[in-house]
């Protein structure tokens, strides 16, 4: 049977070997200079460093489940939306009173030109039964006046 250890031991592995008598003269010498682990060049490098956090985090969104064609997806979908609110918040910009007036009137020859094609479609005898129309009009208002 093993007897349990004392639990100074488990809190301290490197005192494990180390008898009480050791112990009294490392405190007296304690103004010695211990030798530390030399640090790895690589791992201790930014980049590294910088590489191993990233990694971490893809990891960590895989284990969310969506894929990375997935992600892409949500990516795009959100950079269209992002881009038509953008171009929507320059459109209300440009409602200035010249601009409504300038749609206005363009609006107004779009819809002229709309008529002209639709008359021109018609037989002649009604686009001169229409200019007849009109000029006993003009008359009959220039002898009223």
């Amino acid at each position: 049977m093993k007897t349990p250890q004392p639990e100074q031991e488990d809190q301290f592995p490197e005192l494990q070997g180390i008898g009480p008598s050791q112990l009294h003269s490392e405190e007296e010498g304690s103004h010695l200079i211990r030798p530390h682990k030399p640090l790895n060049p690589i791992t201790a490098s930014k980049s590294h460093q910088e590489l191993h956090k990233e990694l971490q985090m893809t990891h960590k969104r895989l284990d969310r489940g969506k894929t990375e064609l997935q992600r892409a997806l949500e990516k795009r979908k959100w950079e269209q939306r992002m881009k038509a609110s953008r171009d929507q918040q320059e459109a209300n910009k440009n409602t200035s009173p010249l601009h409504q007036e300038l749609l206005k009137r363009q609006q107004r020859l779009e819809n002229l030109e709309r008529e002209e094609k639709s008359k021109q479609e018609e037989p002649e005898f009604l686009q001169v039964k229409e200019r007849l129309r009109r000029t006993t009009v003009m008359d009959a208002g220039e002898k009223q006046v």
